[in-house]
């Protein structure tokens, strides 16, 4: 399948890139697609789909193996596999049975290492966390990002303007406030 993806790519910096993103990382979003999806053959088909988007994103990606590149492909794989998930729900193909697996692959990072507002971010709920990371780590515009996670601008304005409130109030509780 690798030679396959590598045909679309035109540079050889950018199929460099990719094999490594597809060496270093198709069993971890293969794992994260099957728990939310409960199928392995969806699983890699979300899989595949996934890494037809990271091509056209190879741009946004600048080292392969750090903890950055590794949230925002486990973003797009887990988003992807979320959007299959509640289609296939919606046509009452497939039992429901919790997406608890999908919050215990958090990218192994350690809160006591980031500053008290890369924290605060680490605690919100996944659908502002993500929108979050995708905004200012990843630095993508409100319309990128709508493309992404495949749900409107006005959306991703609501998850940032609810996420800045949770932040605000976390730090609050933390003993920072920045009002």
């Amino acid at each position: 399948m690798l030679a396959l993806y590598l045909t679309m790519i035109d540079t050889p910096e950018d199929k460099n890139k990719f094999e490594q993103l597809y060496m270093k990382y198709r069993r971890l979003m293969f794992y994260i697609a099957n728990q939310i999806l409960k199928d392995e053959y969806l699983a890699e088909d979300a899989v595949h789909s996934t890494f037809l988007k990271l091509i056209d994103n190879l741009d946004k990606i600048d080292e392969v193996d750090c903890h950055k590149t590794k949230s925002f492909i486990v973003i797009m794989v887990r988003n992807h596999s979320i959007n299959m998930y509640n289609q296939r729900k919606r046509r009452k193909l497939i039992p429901f049975e919790g997406l608890e697996a999908i919050y215990s692959v958090n990218n192994d990072i350690d809160i006591s290492e980031l500053g008290t507002i890369e924290g605060a971010i680490l605690k919100l709920p996944d659908i502002y966390r993500d929108v979050m990371i995708l905004k200012y780590v990843h630095e993508l515009s409100n319309t990128e990002i709508a493309l992404q996670l495949d749900i409107t601008e006005a959306t991703i304005r609501k998850r940032l303007e609810r996420a800045r409130i949770k932040i605000k109030e976390i730090l609050k509780v933390e003993g920072l406030d920045f009002d």
